[in-house]
């Protein structure tokens, strides 16, 4: 056996672990490299969308004009509908049976039937002209939002359903969906922009 006075290292070895702690540290400085740094907080705004909507200006008078288009249809409605009321006094003293009374009752299936008919068609207009409305609002308020964001610094504006209120004394899937369907369970109110928004989208509408 070999006594450790004897023994000798072999003249590779010195090289040998230089290189293999160069290895070491290069693979440390690649994996430091590779780390993500920490994450910036971001400035986070919320704003209650339905009270945007209550208290734009531009919405009280498009309403105004859709209620004044609505109202104008509905005054040919009621001329058809009076048409209709004639016809039904006239068959209450008509005679059963006879060729005219059955040409009434034939006018006044087809007046029904146009009374219907337009009945159905204006709740669709109206529908959509509603349904447009609203899009275009929602794309002034979204611009709104972006511009004030950027002014602000705000790097995510979320929808506040905070204070949506869980229905009391309702079935269960109520209740259910209508807490795993919120998306913001608290927020302070220093981060609410919702006043900012109105007030810039009512200023910019009523300026001359």
């Amino acid at each position: 056996m070999l006594s450790n006075a004897n023994r000798t290292i072999h003249p590779l070895i010195p090289a040998l672990l230089v290189l293999i702690a160069a290895v070491a540290w290069q693979a440390g400085a690649n994996s430091a490299s590779s780390t993500r740094p920490p994450a910036t907080p971001s400035a986070v705004a919320v704003v209650d969308i339905v009270t945007i909507f209550d208290q734009l200006q531009e919405l009280t008078d498009l309403e105004a004009r859709l209620e004044q288009s609505k109202n104008a249809s509905q005054a040919d409605l009621d001329e058809v509908a009076n048409q209709l009321k004639t016809i039904s006094a006239d068959l209450e003293v008509m005679t059963r049976g006879t060729a005219e009374y059955k040409k009434k009752v034939k006018d006044a299936m087809e007046l029904q039937a146009v009374l219907n008919a337009r009945r159905e068609a204006l709740n669709q207009i109206l529908s959509i002209e509603r349904g447009n409305m609203t899009r275009l609002l929602y794309t002034k308020v979204s611009n709104a939002i972006s511009r004030i964001s950027d002014r602000e610094g705000y790097d995510i504006v979320l929808f506040d359903d905070s204070q949506f209120i869980v229905p009391e004394d309702a079935p269960y899937q109520d209740v259910y969906r209508s807490i795993v369907t919120r998306s913001l369970l608290h927020r302070d109110d220093s981060i609410d922009i919702t006043n900012q928004i109105v007030s810039l989208m009512n200023s910019e509408y009523t300026a001359p």
